[in-house]
């Protein structure tokens, strides 16, 4: 479950992004979220997760690059952001992981 994935706050990760890592946006009760988490296995572990009900700078920084609509997952590397709710988005998601060497 992601809540038991590594768990961090925004200014994690930001930290998380400079150094070249994977930050996944989500928040309970999302299928998307449940769906990405599921389908990225013990690889997932190897991301920052931020609960963006939790931190009101997280939801901002999601808002900021989705035209203002808070959606999740929101996965951020320091190339890009996208939304990971496709079915194709665990592979899209492990292979940025991997990419990161982290």
């Amino acid at each position: 479950m992601m809540e038991n994935r590594p768990q961090g706050t925004q200014a994690d990760a930001l930290k998380a992004i400079e150094d070249g890592g994977v930050v996944i946006y989500w928040r309970p009760g999302c299928p998307f979220c449940q769906a990405l988490d599921e389908g990225l296995g013990e690889v997932g572990d190897r991301a920052t997760w931020v609960n963006v009900w939790e931190d009101a700078d997280a939801s901002e920084f999601v808002k900021s690059v989705n035209d203002g609509n808070e959606v999740v997952p929101t996965v951020t590397t320091s190339e890009k952001s996208f939304v990971a709710s496709s079915s194709k988005a665990p592979k899209i998601v492990a292979l940025a992981i991997e990419k990161s060497g982290k």
